[in-house]
This record gives C-alpha cells, sequence and structure tokens, in this order.
C-alpha cells in the first residue's frame, strides 16, 4: 500500500507542477476589421478584386459628379448637396442589390450542385475528380467558383487551403459549410459523405423553398419602401425646378428642410426594408485567432 501511495503521490504532484508550468493556449473568436468586413462585402457583389478604398474613392467622385451636374442644372446648393449624398450612396445600393441578387443565385444552384458532388462521391470519384465535375458541368453561377479552387489546387498543391479560399470568397453561409464538411471529408476520410451531402442538398431545398414563400409574401413591403421614399424627391425636382424653388431651397431653413427630409426617407426607407428582410443565416467560416 504505501508504494502504491507513493506513486498516487508523485503522480498527482506532477499534474498540478505539469498545470502550473505549461503554457496556456487560448482559442479565442475574434471580430473582423472594418477593412475585412468591406473586402468580404464586395467579394460577395462580384467585385473581390477592388479593394475597399478603392471603393470608397469611386463613391466620392461619383458623389461629387452628381453634386456638380445637379449645381449646374439647378443652381441650388442645397439640391445640389443632396445630389452628391445620393450620387455617393448610389453604389453601395447598387451593390448591395447585386449582392443579394449573386447571393439568392447561388442558393438556389447549390442544392444542385451538391446533389451533382455527392453522386461523383457515390461513384468512386476522388474530391479533387468530384469538384472538377461541377466546375464544367455544375451550375452555371457556381462553375467560376469551383474553376477558381481546381486552379488554385494544381497551383499550390493544398485542396484544403483552396476550399477555405473559396470560402472566404464567397462570403456565404451554404458554402461554409459545404467547405467545412469537404475539408473535415478530406483530413479524416469518411464512407458517409455522400450521405452527408444529400441530407444537406434536402435541408437547403426545403429552406429555400420556404424563404421563396416568405419572400413572396412580404414583396409589397420592399415595393411600398421604394415608392414612400422616391415620391418626396420626385416632387422636390419638380419643386426645384423653378427659380423661387430653387432660392427657397438655398435659405438656412431650406437647407434644415433637405437634411431633416433625406435624415427622415433614409431612416424610414432602411426601417421598411429591414422589417420586410428575412435574416441572414451566421457563417461557420469565422475569423479565429490564437492567442498564447
Amino acid at each position: 500500500m504505501s508504494v502504491v501511495f507513493a506513486v498516487l503521490l508523485g503522480l498527482g504532484t506532477f499534474l498540478v507542477f505539469d498545470a502550473c508550468t505549461r503554457r496556456r493556449v487560448v482559442v479565442e473568436r475574434t471580430k473582423p476589421t472594418l477593412n475585412e468586413r468591406g473586402a468580404a462585402w464586395l467579394a460577395a457583389g462580384g467585385l473581390g478584386h477592388v479593394s475597399p478604398l478603392q471603393f470608397v474613392a469611386a463613391s466620392a467622385a461619383l458623389g461629387g459628379v452628381s453634386g456638380a451636374v445637379a449645381l449646374a442644372m439647378v443652381g441650388s446648393i442645397g439640391v445640389a448637396v443632396i445630389a452628391l449624398l445620393a450620387g455617393a450612396f448610389a453604389p453601395v445600393s447598387y451593390y448591395r442589390t447585386r449582392r443579394r441578387v449573386v447571393r439568392n443565385a447561388r442558393r438556389s444552384a447549390w442544392p444542385e450542385a451538391i446533389e451533382l458532388l455527392a453522386g461523383a462521391v457515390r461513384t468512386g470519384d476522388t474530391l479533387p475528380g468530384s469538384l472538377t465535375i461541377i466546375a464544367e458541368r455544375g451550375p452555371v453561377v457556381l462553375r467560376p467558383v469551383f474553376h477558381a479552387v481546381m486552379s488554385d489546387h494544381r497551383v499550390t498543391g493544398d485542396l484544403v487551403g483552396a476550399l477555405q479560399r473559396m470560402g472566404a470568397t464567397v462570403a456565404d453561409p451554404v458554402a461554409d459549410r459545404v467547405v467545412a464538411t469537404l475539408v473535415l471529408a478530406h483530413r479524416v476520410g469518411g464512407r458517409e459523405l455522400g450521405r452527408v451531402l444529400r441530407t444537406l442538398s434536402e435541408f437547403l431545398r426545403d429552406d429555400l423553398a420556404t424563404r421563396r414563400e416568405i419572400e413572396a409574401r412580404q414583396s409589397w413591403t420592399v415595393v411600398a419602401a421604394r415608392v414612400a421614399a422616391s415620391a418626396p424627391w420626385l416632387v422636390l425636382v419638380l419643386v426645384a425646378s423653378r427659380p423661387q424653388g430653387a432660392r427657397a431651397f438655398d435659405s438656412p431653413m431650406g437647407i434644415v428642410v433637405l437634411g431633416f427630409g433625406a435624415g427622415v426617407t433614409m431612416l424610414g426607407y432602411r426601417l421598411m426594408m429591414r422589417l420586410g428582410r428575412l435574416p441572414d443565416e451566421p457563417r461557420v467560416l469565422a475569423p479565429i485567432a490564437t492567442v498564447a
């Protein structure tokens, strides 16, 4: 018994010493920076080759041109300032809409691509070979994405890195799930990859059908928001086209009215759009940092 007690005492002492002296490694999620979020937003809208700074500069230039044109045509400084702000915000609004269109198109195409991938895996193709099939015969909207993955894989020889870079470029929750599944299957293997992919495809089809039904019922909210936001400014253009109306908007009270109207219009439009929009799914591949 004394020997067993001595062994246990020594083991306990070693564990306490190891716990006190071992270097602790804490893995925590960090929020992406403003530049990283801007780059992800641009990439999701098809502008992955444009930096956030370049986008801001182009928006400012467009706003300056819009303000100059409005000043030359109307002759009112207040209206020109509103045109400047509207012109600077126009690229953001356009690419936000484009991002939503691209994301919806990819969301509609992912179930077909996943089923094609599952069928290729089931017939015995390797994972790179299955991805090549999608790049060649998959949905048109996803072919460039998988072409980029295979080109990256051929250059670097790192399939996991190519898939992860694809997920970062697409910046889509569905792409994150597919990338996580394929990376796990590539690293540890698995005979149930085909079944997992088919199950994921079924879930995505059900989610897509539900979203389409809800969006169809809420389409009136989007139309109402756009009509309510544009109607006052059409009246403003008609009033400002007359010289006395343009002079009225150059007065201090006219500038206050313009600023208040612009703020209320923007707030009301964003509020109606947010109320009529479905919540976005959280992304799986969030930035992770290791702090020692």
